[in-house]
């Protein structure tokens, strides 16, 4: 590698680090001193340059998680790595380092602009995502064409660079760059011609065109897997998932060893497929339930946040009222220059003022409280509906499960009775015989295959109920733990406003 370390200690990113290089990037003039003589917060910190310090690993950056901007180009880096909670970051510079391999940018969603030139990088992977406009990956050890069709991946690629890698030098370089990536202006910091694009695409347009066929094909794919996700997320926020078309039929029947025996017997198959309708229509039924009772508790709970935010605002207004007065009688009493004067009216006027701050308060607090009282009155109705209508229904596919049981018990028993007096007109499945070997085999199979239904209907049931108390009691605690941390929020509020105000009267003197 070309950029050593053995006769230069590597430094590290540590808070000492940041602090000297915040301190030394910050603004100039008096802002500048204010900001050295009190210091900056490392989230306040949205750029920052920490080239030429001899980097080797990148850790601690957790630290400005709020960058917008970050160079550690020119360094001695070998791995991209903590990133991740740089979520705010669109320009990256890693050029002039010693990386092999791209990543570690997976979280980077806003990352526009991306420099990782003069490194040792031969494969360009692992940014899919990235809504990367401008990307520099110039004097690396790329060396196939085909590699560079990667690139295709970023639609808002506007400005690409990759002289300097032996792809290069390969005549079809430039062709095969503009024809596969269509929408890029600059290419190797040049301004690409409508010529040079038309030219390309012509010498590649079978290639491009296949591939456009193929990425139209994913698309659709894609798209079809976003859509199957977002129902199936749908269906779990209803606690309904799992009840889509024959899904319980098929967890029924998934582990049941027996039932696949039995379903040899004369006539089972068309019970199965009668039994698989009948538990279809429950679900269905249960699942229509699920999705129109989530609109109900979506707007229920739209509605306490709504009454909250209104009831919040209009105590707020009518706080700012009561300040602002107090805050014009102290602007007029000290104007008027009798600071004792002013001193002996005021403090009173901050009394009644901290006394009608903290009553506005504790009628927000009834008010909140009465409309939380009134949401979990209503919203745990509609809860209890919804659990004894899912009882209901689960009742409804036990009902289908026995109705089966006792249909497939009396067939059983009519052919084990014609095996035994040898009256059956077809031999027996050689699964099947197995189970006949006498009547107690035969229903002991019946009866486990039976028992093993039951049991899986229950721990659905048993699912979706407690998934809905849990539901309830966690949002219930939420609204109550909000409002709690609120109320102290804005008591402290308060204190403070008052003993400031407390202060700057202390601080008064005679002119």
């Amino acid at each position: 590698m070309s950029r050593l370390y053995d006769t230069i200690e590597p430094s590290v990113i540590d808070e000492a680090l940041l602090h000297q290089c915040i301190k030394e990037q910050g603004p100039d003039g008096e802002a500048g001193k204010i900001a050295k003589h009190e210091g900056t917060e490392f989230k306040e910190v949205l750029e920052l340059r920490l080239s030429y310090k001899n980097i080797l690993r990148m850790e601690n950056l957790w630290c400005v998680e709020n960058l917008t901007k970050l160079q550690l180009d020119n360094n001695i880096i070998e791995k991209i790595e903590g990133l991740d909670a740089l979520v705010n970051l669109t320009w990256l510079d890693l050029s002039f380092n010693n990386i092999e391999v791209v990543e570690g940018l997976g979280t980077l969603v806003k990352l526009t602009d991306l420099s990782l030139a003069h490194n040792y990088i031969k494969v360009l992977e692992n940014m899919d995502g990235l809504p990367l406009q401008v990307l520099s990956v110039g004097h690396n050890r790329i060396t196939e064409l085909q590699q560079l069709a990667y690139l295709r991946t970023f639609s808002q690629l506007k400005a690409v660079s990759l002289a300097g890698n032996p792809v290069a030098s390969n005549d079809n370089y430039q062709p095969f760059v503009l024809a596969h990536l269509s929408v890029l202006v600059y290419f190797d910091y040049r301004l690409v011609s409508d010529e040079a694009r038309s030219q390309a695409f012509l010498q590649y347009q079978d290639t491009i065109e296949e591939l456009e066929l193929q990425e139209r094909s994913a698309e659709r794919k894609a798209a079809e897997y976003r859509e199957e996700d977002e129902k199936e997320q749908l269906h779990k926020a209803a606690y309904v998932d799992g009840l889509e078309g024959n899904c319980l039929y098929g967890a029924l029947f998934l582990e049941d060893a027996e039932a696949s025996r039995l379903q040899h017997l004369p006539g089972v198959d068309e019970m199965l497929e009668q039994y698989q309708q009948k538990l279809a229509t429950v679900c269905k039924s249960l699942m229509e339930a699920g999705l129109k009772e989530k609109q109900l508790w979506d707007k229920e709970r739209e509605a306490i946040f709504s009454s909250h935010t209104e009831a919040k605002e209009h105590n707020q207004k009518e706080a700012v009222t009561l300040i602002q007065q107090y805050e014009d009688k102290k602007q007029a009493l000290v104007s008027a220059g009798d600071i004792e004067k002013a001193i002996t009216q005021l403090n009173p006027m901050l009394d009644r003022l901290k006394h009608n701050l903290i009553k506005l308060e504790m009628t927000l607090v009834e008010q909140i409280d009465d409309v939380n009282k009134e949401f979990e009155r209503n919203y745990t109705d509609m809860v209890t509906g919804f659990t004894e209508n899912i009882q209901s229904q689960m009742t409804q596919c036990r009902d289908v499960e026995n109705s089966h049981h006792e249909h497939l018990s009396d067939i059983a028993l009519q052919v084990l009775e014609k095996f035994v007096k040898n009256q059956l007109t077809e031999d027996l499945h050689d699964e099947l015989r197995i189970l006949f070997v006498d009547k107690d085999t035969l229903m002991n199979a019946i009866n486990t295959s039976h028992d093993l239904h039951l049991l899986k209907i229950d721990e659905k049931e048993d699912s979706i109920l407690s998934r809905i108390r849990s539901h309830l009691k966690q949002l219930l605690d939420l609204i109550t733990q909000d409002e709690l941390q609120r109320n102290r929020s804005r008591v402290i509020e308060i204190n403070h406003y008052i003993d400031h105000q407390r202060e700057e009267l202390d601080n008064l003197e005679e002119p």
